[in-house]
């Protein structure tokens, strides 16, 4: 009987048996018989035991977990009031989050919940829960409802339902919550309440202080030694808002200053000559830092993400925390291999000409999370992606060089769940969406968007806007122009650079009002395409010679005609 109990047990309560025999799932599947559960566990574990015994061999719990994970399975959709677990690899505890309504375009709101425990939340607890409040930092204290999609992702556990805890809709869009926000109001509870207290008092201050000669604002949250130039890192105790802080040149006093202020989280580093820094016992969770000069690198528990300024490969030696298991490490353009950092957490890649994913997978076998842009840029030995067996998360934009033959199917990539890739080979995209496109009815997160043929690429090498081309929110006719009128200005700006006369600047100051014009009547621009038309303009300035130009009379002209 306990042998059969493997085919009869485990089912969903929903779910129906035939006159065959055959069992048929539910349209829910989302609740279980503890009774039954047990029985189809023992079942497994009962012939696994009689087999080992018989064989003389040992017991892989991984595969039988595997085998009744399949049968186990989350609900397709999310419910109102369903309540879901999952591990946080912050707290390295459990954390939980409730779905609290499904608007009726088919989003789901969901909350974080103040709870966190070192095993997944059971269904005895659900009468306990308590929404997450946030008053960290700069927020007042609210709940952080974000639009999510319904679909369940598979790594999210299933505790059951109880009634929301709240109703209200939200303008926010993100993805699930993973237990994040917990961490960050954790932290920040264990901050002393006094110094909390100034903190916030400050946020809403009018009052000014005097640093190195400069009129600051008591509530400033991010200062720039270039603009401010401070002398004494002991200076900034006068700002008790600062969270951010750019440097350029050393001060002091610093490391001190750092380990002191609970409140300063993001560092920007670009201090040349500097051969060793040592971060630790700073509350850092940000750091952009150029390494050109720096030979060692200790970074501080709670760091989060580390930043290259630097283009090219440095020599710099990393200490961090478990090899890097909690960080992720963002490169721009080229990277090289850092074996301290074996047990890397999640890698960024941005501005790539080119990448090779034989050797990455090499340097960094444990990542979790890998996302890249290109410039656009090609990745050499794409199947070489398979390679990374722990890989949850994968992404590539603007990137090139491979085929549809070198997409790993599912089965290759066994952790996988969530699957981007924008502005890609036209065939590789076809592949992709193929091979993964029936797992979405598992929760798996699957964005395939704006295939490229060959012609487009080289049409599109030199046009900051070509990520217009295929947008959904952009008109097709508003992205060609917006390459003409880039490549246009361009021209015409060059061209006075080369051939300057009296008028010089009176002709680019037209060139520049008719860039802007041209954008003033497009009605979908937001911040990423304002900051983009922006960029492309800065761009072309800085390619053109000194001395012939008023370049900040360029870029005033700029930013009093646009109504964007």
């Amino acid at each position: 009987m306990i042998l059969q109990w493997e085919q009869t047990e485990g089912y969903p309560t929903d779910g129906t048996v035939g006159a065959d025999g055959v069992i048929t799932m539910g349209a829910e599947c989302i609740q279980y018989n503890t009774q039954s559960l047990a029985k189809y566990a023992f079942s497994l574990f009962y012939q696994a035991l009689k087999f080992a015994e018989e064989n003389q061999v040992p017991i892989l719990l991984d595969y039988l977990c595997r085998i009744a994970q399949e049968r186990i399975r989350l609900p397709v959709k999310a419910k109102a009031g369903d309540v879901f677990t999952i591990y946080n690899h912050y707290l390295n505890r459990y954390t939980a989050c409730q779905i609290t309504k499904v608007e009726p375009n088919g989003s789901a709101v969901c909350l974080p919940l103040d709870w966190s425990g070192p095993e997944p939340l059971g269904a005895h607890q659900l009468g306990g829960l308590k929404p997450l409040y946030k008053d960290f930092m700069y927020w007042p204290r609210c709940l952080r409802l974000c639009n999510v999609a319904a679909e369940v992702p598979s790594h999210y556990i299933y505790v059951g339902n109880r009634p929301s805890f709240c109703q209200e809709s939200s303008d926010v869009y993100g993805p699930w919550d993973d237990g994040y926000e917990v961490y960050r109001q954790l932290q920040w509870q264990e901050i002393p309440e006094g110094q909390r207290r100034v903190f916030k008092s400050a946020i809403d201050s009018t009052e000014t202080v005097q640093l190195a000669g400069t009129e600051v604002r008591v509530n400033t949250r991010r200062l720039h030694d270039k603009y401010v130039p401070f002398g004494h890192a002991e200076d900034l105790r006068s700002l008790p808002c600062l969270s951010a802080l750019n440097l350029e040149c050393w001060h002091p006093g610093l490391l001190e200053y750092l380990r002191t202020n609970p409140f300063l989280t993001e560092l920007s580093f670009a201090v040349p000559g500097c051969q060793q820094l040592d971060l630790r016992g700073s509350h850092l969770s940000k750091l952009l830092i150029d390494l050109t000069d720096v030979e060692e690198l200790w970074l501080n528990e709670e760091m989060e993400q580390l930043c290259f300024l630097n283009t090219e490969p440095e020599r710099c030696r990393i200490h961090a925390k478990e090899e890097g298991a909690r960080l992720m490490l963002q490169f721009r353009r080229s990277v090289r291999a850092h074996p301290e950092l074996t047990g890397l957490h999640s890698l960024h890649g941005i501005e790539i000409n080119e990448i090779d994913l034989q050797e990455l997978s090499s340097d960094y076998p444990h990542l979790r999370e890998l996302r890249l842009w290109g410039k656009p840029g090609n990745i050499r030995n794409f199947a070489a992606v398979e390679q990374f067996r722990e890989l949850e998360e994968f992404s590539t934009y603007d990137l090139f060089g491979f085929t549809a033959q070198e997409i790993p199917g599912p089965e290759r990539m066994p952790h996988l769940r969530w699957f981007w890739m924008t502005s890609l080979p036209e065939d590789a995209a076809k592949e992709a969406k193929k091979l993964y496109q029936k797992k979405r009815a598992e929760g798996f997160d699957l964005w395939i968007t704006k295939p490229r043929k060959a012609e487009w690429l080289a049409q599109n090498l030199d046009n900051p806007f070509r990520g217009w081309d295929g947008a959904e929110h952009i008109p097709a006719a508003a992205a060609r122009k917006a390459a003409s009128q880039y490549r246009k200005t361009r021209s015409e700006l060059l061209k006075l650079s080369q051939e300057p006369g009296q008028d010089v600047q009176e002709y680019a100051l037209a060139a520049v009002a008719a860039y802007t014009q041209t954008f003033n009547k497009m009605r979908f621009i937001e911040t990423e395409e304002r900051d983009e038309i922006s960029t492309a303009l800065w761009g072309i300035l800085d390619a053109l010679p000194e001395g012939v130009f008023q370049k900040n009379a360029l870029l005033e002209e700029f930013e009093r005609l646009r109504n964007f």
